[in-house]
């Protein structure tokens, strides 16, 4: 039924390695989305770090999507702002009706910044099911 939770799976995202806007922090390095559904919603979460202690940065991400059996067509956005020693998550939520069921194309694009200047990621790109 709609109320359904279905498990979590994890997806590999391309390697795609940017710049931390703070330059001496580990770059901006999303690797997995993380694909979870539940009520009729399809939730996507994609995570990265930072490890400068106690500075951290806002990141605004957009998440273009492809589903390869209707093909459907959409973007969806997340800010978010991380802060050592945690991880930064991009959520990203969507109808399940909208997106589609069945093998969908995403790509995740990002522009980090911090209170001086502000630096676009390298587009990450993966493959999602959604059942």
């Amino acid at each position: 039924t709609a109320t359904d939770a279905a498990a979590a799976t994890e997806h590999r995202l391309t390697h795609c390695v940017g710049l931390s806007p703070n330059i001496v922090d580990i770059p901006f390095m999303p690797s997995r989305a993380i694909v979870a559904q539940y009520d009729a919603k399809t939730y996507i979460a994609v995570d990265f770090t930072s490890y400068w202690i106690g500075v951290g940065y806002r990141s605004d991400a957009r998440l273009d999507w492809h589903n390869l059996r209707t093909g459907q067509r959409g973007v969806l956005s997340s800010t978010t702002h991380v802060r050592p020693p945690y991880q930064g998550v991009h959520n990203f939520v969507i109808d399940t009706a909208v997106i589609g069921r069945g093998t969908v194309d995403i790509t995740v694009g990002a522009t980090n910044r911090n209170a001086l200047w502000s630096i676009p990621a390298i587009p990450c790109r993966g493959t999602i099911a959604v059942r």
